[in-house]
């Protein structure tokens, strides 16, 4: 059986002796944060246009117009409720969609639930298979050289050459406009995951900046090859948290990308990302 770029934390390897099940998540993991990010700007666009459906809008929280900030003023617009937001969704992106990948997310029940706990768990450190299975790549992980240890081949990083070039094309201010004017669905999302506060912000920020702590390498890392997954040879990639060892996975050109354009979304938004 083909080895593929499982997780890398210990947590998560299978035994010794077993390989991976064809399902395995984490070949899609990688994408979550461009995923999710991507998927909410078509999401708002659309339901910024939307005039058919005429649930109250919920009402704007502190973040929504920061006092003596330039963050986007949220614009008056017919949220539909968070339980009927996948017809919806689903409905507009069937006129919209040419990216075959944020066509199979919307697909998908829950999508601003599964949005929201993706971005948390990325907040966390964690790898968000379950939210975003459907985000899964058709290429696998390869290293250098047919032995147990080998450095990855970069032919690999191109898998995430077209996922990145569809989340940067996006203009950064479009994106921050439309995510205010529907940040309260994702705020009751955040509720319900057990954040009184419901503020999505605090978990926007969490997530990039864990992406942007990830540890920079300066060369292709070397990875040991396990029965059924691989594992980094450098210790100290062996002590960071999961969704960054997947990002590192992403090639540093891809990578380099995608936070740039998280942290010029997050400056307009007036997000604090050190």
């Amino acid at each position: 059986m083909a080895l593929d770029d499982l997780p890398l934390d210990h947590a998560s390897q299978p035994p010794l002796g077993r390989t991976a099940p064809p399902s395995s998540p984490a070949r899609w993991v990688i994408f979550a944060a461009l995923a999710v990010v991507a998927a909410a700007l078509v999401t708002l666009w659309w339901m910024s246009r939307a005039q058919s459906h005429t649930a109250t809008p919920a009402p704007t929280t502190a973040t929504d117009v920061a006092v003596g900030s330039d963050r986007p003023k949220r614009q008056p617009v017919d949220l539909p409720a968070l339980d009927s937001s996948d017809t919806l969704l689903r409905e507009m992106i069937a006129s919209l969609s040419r990216n075959p990948v944020l066509e199979r997310l919307l697909a998908t029940d829950g999508i601003v639930r599964g949005a929201t706990l993706a971005v948390e768990q990325i907040g966390d450190g964690r790898t968000p298979a379950n939210p975003l299975k459907a985000l899964r790549p058709l290429d696998r992980l390869a290293i250098s050289g047919g032995g147990q240890t080998g450095r990855i081949d970069p032919r690999t990083y191109k898998r995430w050459d077209a996922a990145t070039a569809s989340l940067v094309s996006i203009n950064p201010s479009d994106m921050a406009q439309l995510y205010v004017n529907v940040k309260p669905l994702f705020d009751q999302a955040y509720r319900e995951l057990g954040h009184p506060g419901g503020d999505f912000d605090a978990a926007i920020v969490r997530a990039i900046q864990m992406l942007a702590d990830t540890p920079t390498v300066t060369n292709d890392p070397e990875l040991i090859r396990r029965t059924g997954y691989y594992e980094y040879s450098d210790p100290a990639l062996k002590s960071i948290p999961p969704v960054q060892k997947q990002l590192i996975l992403m090639g540093p050109e891809n990578r380099q990308k995608i936070l740039a354009w998280l942290k010029h979304v997050a400056t307009i938004l007036d997000l604090k990302i050190s």
